[in-house]
């Protein structure tokens, strides 16, 4: 017997049910289900109906051996619930999960009507509203037909469109299953069309919304079988099978059908002014930085043949130009060296790496390195733009291993990849249960960082040891480990799925909280440890921050397109989840978190139903409580990681990409002291106290009085129209900088003339609003200066323009928000969000706090952005003060208030 959890979200029903697979392969049976019409209830009644149908099979998730989900076609937000949800309930589970079209699933429920003439009416045991278990299809048996019975399914695409498609079911004998032919894939069409070409004779199966339509515009002659239909949990699982898959191994991943694209267009180029001067190229292509990604997707992890060492030569001569790179001879000795493994990073989009006749000479996707991402084995040719080598030296049963180099290209560092290199290199050392060791430059603060994030440590120093450069090395070790100590006694095969086995409950008085953010466009997921001490008072520490990023799918419409950002966090999700919990594996030997977060609101209604979906069904299928948090005060939480102690566990935890173990690639983290906030907490948890907290980002710019982290929060002010980042990108597109504008205009701003145009500061006359922004009529001057100048025959470069808008801007912020603190007696201000990335942002606020006597707090660079850690922060802070979990029947709130740190 197999046990299949079904799913499905595809129309306004909820649909969800624990159905059983005869051993022998027959027709499945209805263990329990339940099933709500509520077309706007998906979010809060799937989740919570998943563990009424366990209850009511007598079961628990662990009991659970695959997941079978509707993948549409279906209206986009309901059916992403019900993806996102079964996605994470297998993943959690260590089990496998099939899609199967909606549409077929409606078909398969053939075997299960009964007509009125004793032909066509429906089964009761599958449908309805409530939970059933009673085990027994005899009925529904008894039944089936002998003959292939062919059927159109119609279902509503909204649009005044129909979802589509016919299929054949020819019911099974005893003890096989029933097979479903696709006669016409899903497609949607105007109901003119649908009416013109169905065949003659064949019956339909109708969804309740269309159902009058339909009878009008096919005539009495047409039979409808059933004017409500939709799958059920039997009929998911039964169309599965009848499509030939076999629940018990793994599938690929989940496939939305959507049939249709985003509505999204394009903006028309925008002809860049003469009167603007400098140098284009460097408008358009500034270098990448964390903020802004480079060509290509998620890079893979390769296994680099020979054939790839000029490449590596090259990167050698940028990254160590004062240090004896490597040539290319001894690339290929390295590469070719016995017991030496060597790894790459290969962008699949970028110019192949390798050549030779029929993909000879190509680099392979190395065994367990990134492996949500490329096949174990499978060639991949593309762009190299890091590698990495360990050495492993000693007799078999004493082995230890040495990390040669590892090196990340210039224009990809800052990026958290450098971890995609080290965690195979780490998996191999603890397979053999061997000490690694390394050596590192005295002033690489970030690999040392990175290094210190595996468990390494500093234990002797090696004077000149690079040369010619006669720099200084670190020798580094990391003790050894063995695999079932590092992944906590737990096969987890290729893909990272949980041995259900694992103990949950921690050691000690410390709870690990994980946090997923979807709020916007990056899918992020945190992992923080809170740690309570003895005598009082905690202590959150970082362990996990992974986000996959979907700027680029943005790019070319100049802005977020909220379809597009919940279609990737969709398929983002797992994979991210996937790979905080390989960090959490890997630094503490646990494979579940004792709490599961997620931002609830504010943000994209469809981009926070995702996350939020997903996050219930892994603290439900964990079985452990479930945190629903405001992403404001997430923002401002994820300062309570961010000090001495704290602050160093969240640099570690996201060391800037590269830094070759040994010499030093990256060189100074990201942006250096300034960019990682010199304040900070003093030793992690809650100190914050009564401040003010800036926000400033592409979709809030907000003044927030805080008395605390994890307490409601006051707005004293926010943007009466643009938020300061949406005024950047505007701006941008306007001077043909391209997205997002914020990176690239604070580049440029920095060598230009702040003082070259007085730019209007909104609302700063006497009687405004004072901590209320509004930046449309700044963009608007901006605009308005250009056509001048270009009327006038005059030129102004760039720089100057991106200076002086980006001074008018930080001026207003840091004004106002200094100001809040003087009024409010406040005695910190806190920067959060991307534009608290901003240069000169970062530098004003500092002289302006100084000169008030106000501390200015700042997370680390990569923690301003949207990221799961801030989500877990404030769930850890929450718990901290006693307060306890969501239901998992909450909804998301895409307005959610300031005020609410918590949704029950």
């Amino acid at each position: 017997m197999m046990n299949v959890l079904a799913i499905d979200t595809s129309t306004g029903h909820v649909v969800s049910g624990i159905v059983q697979v005869p051993a022998d392969g027959g027709d499945p049976v209805t263990l329990a289900t339940v099933d709500v019409d509520s077309p706007r209830g998906h979010m809060e009644l799937l989740t919570p109906g998943i563990l009424q149908g366990l209850d009511a099979a007598g079961m628990t998730p662990d009991n659970i051996d695959a997941v079978v989900v509707g993948t549409g076609p279906g209206p986009f937000t309901g059916l992403r619930v019900g993806m996102a949800t079964a996605a994470a309930f297998g993943d959690a589970l260590g089990v496998p999960v099939h899609g199967v079209p909606s549409v077929a699933a409606v078909a398969a429920t053939l075997p299960d009507i009964t007509a009125a003439d004793g032909d066509d009416a429906p089964d009761t045991t599958a449908a309805g509203t409530g939970t059933t278990a009673d085990g027994d299809d005899a009925p529904a048996r008894a039944a089936q037909a002998t003959d292939r019975r062919e059927v159109l399914v119609i279902t509503d695409a909204r649009r005044r469109e129909w979802y589509h498609a016919r299929y054949a079911l020819t019911p099974g004998t005893t003890g096989t299953a029933p097979t479903l032919e696709t006669l016409s894939p899903p497609a949607v069409d105007t109901p003119a069309a649908v009416v013109a070409d169905a065949p003659a004779g064949v019956p339909v199966l109708v969804a309740s919304g269309v159902a009058a339509q339909v009878r009008e515009l096919f005539g009495p002659d047409r039979r409808i079988l059933d004017d409500d239909a939709h799958p059920s949990a039997r009929s998911l699982v039964r169309a599965a099978l009848a499509t030939g898959a076999d629940l018990r191994a793994d599938a690929p991943p989940l496939r939305a059908l959507y049939l249709r694209r985003p509505d999204a267009a394009e903006p028309k180029p925008r002809a860049v002014s003469p009167a603007l001067t400098g140098d284009a190229t460097a408008r358009t292509s500034a270098e990448p930085t964390a903020d802004t990604p480079g060509p290509g997707e998620r890079p893979v992890v390769v296994t680099l043949p020979p054939e790839a060492a000029p490449r590596c030569a090259e990167l050698e001569q940028q990254l160590f130009p004062g240090d004896s790179p490597w040539p290319v001879e001894g690339f290929i000795a390295e590469i070719t060296a016995p017991r030496t493994h060597f790894l790459g990073l290969v962008l699949p989009d970028g110019p192949a790496a390798a050549t030779g006749a029929d993909g000879e000479g190509a680099p392979t996707a190395a065994t367990g390195a990134d492996r949500d991402a490329a096949d174990r084995g499978a060639t991949v040719t593309g762009e190299v733009i890091g590698y990495a080598g360990i050495a492993v030296n000693g007799p078999a049963a004493d082995p230890e291993c040495e990390i040669h180099t590892i090196g990340i290209d210039p224009r990809h560092q800052g990026r958290g990849w450098a971890h995609l290199l080290m965690e195979p290199l780490m998996e191999l050392a603890d397979q053999l249960g061997a000490p690694v060791y390394l050596e590192v430059r005295t002033d690489n603060d970030a690999a040392r960082g990175l290094y210190r994030s595996y468990g390494f440590e500093e234990v002797g120093l090696r004077r000149n040891y690079y040369q010619p450069s006669g720099a200084d090395a670190y020798t580094m070790v990391r003790p050894a480990r063995r695999a079932d100590t590092a992944d906590g006694g737990t096969d987890q095969g290729t893909d990272g799925a949980a041995d259900r086995g694992t103990d949950a409950t921690p050691d000690g008085d410390v709870t690990v909280v994980l946090g997923i953010e979807s709020s916007c466009d990056e899918t992020g997921v945190g992992v923080v440890a809170l740690d309570r001490r003895a005598g009082g008072g905690h202590r959150v520490e970082l362990i996990a921050d992974e986000v996959a990023s979907s700027m680029d799918q943005h790019a070319r419409f100049g802005g977020v397109v909220p379809e597009i950002a919940s279609r990737a966090h969709l398929e983002a999700l797992v994979p991210t989840v996937r790979a905080a919990r390989r960090a959490l594996r890997r630094r503490t030997g646990r494979d579940r978190p004792d709490a599961v977060a997620a931002t609830i609101g504010p943000g994209l209604a469809g981009a926070l139903l995702v996350g939020s979906a997903a996050a219930k069904a892994y603290a439900a299928a964990w079985q452990v409580p479930f945190y629903a948090v405001n992403h404001l005060g997430g923002h401002v939480a994820v300062d309570a990681v961010a000090g001495p102690g704290g602050n160093d566990a969240a640099r570690a935890g996201r060391a800037p990409a590269g830094g070759d173990a040994a010499r030093g690639a990256e060189g100074t983290p990201d942006g250096g002291d300034a960019a990682r906030g010199a304040e900070g907490t003093p030793d992690g948890g809650d100190t914050l106290g009564h401040a003010v907290a800036l926000l400033v980002s592409g979709g809030h710019t907000q003044i927030l009085e805080v008395d605390g982290i994890g307490r409601p929060m006051r707005e004293l002010g926010g943007t009466l129209d643009d938020a300061a980042g949406e005024a950047y990108d505007k701006v941008a597109r306007l001077l043909g900088l391209g997205y997002p504008g914020g990176p690239v205009i604070d580049r440029l701003a920095a060598t230009g003339d702040p003082a070259a145009v007085a730019f209007p500061r909104g609302l700063t006359r006497p009687g405004d609003a004072p901590y209320d922004f509004s930046f449309s009529g700044l963009k608007t001057a901006v605009a308005r200066y250009v056509e001048q100048a270009e009327r006038d025959g005059r030129t102004i470069a760039v720089a100057d323009l991106c200076a002086s808008f980006q001074e008018a801007v930080v001026d207003v912020l840091t004004a106002k928000a200094v100001r809040a603190c003087v009024d409010t007696g406040a005695t910190t201000l806190l920067l959060g969000g991307g534009v608290s990335a901003n240069r000169r942002l970062r530098e004003l606020a500092r002289q302006r706090c100084d000169a008030a006597g106000v501390a200015l707090r700042v997370p680390p660079l990569r923690l301003c952005t949207d990221n799961g850690v801030m989500t877990a922060t404030l769930a850890a802070e929450l718990i901290a003060a006693g307060e306890g979990p969501s239901g998992l029947g909450v909804g998301s709130d895409p307005s959610l208030d300031v005020a609410v740190p918590l949704v029950r």
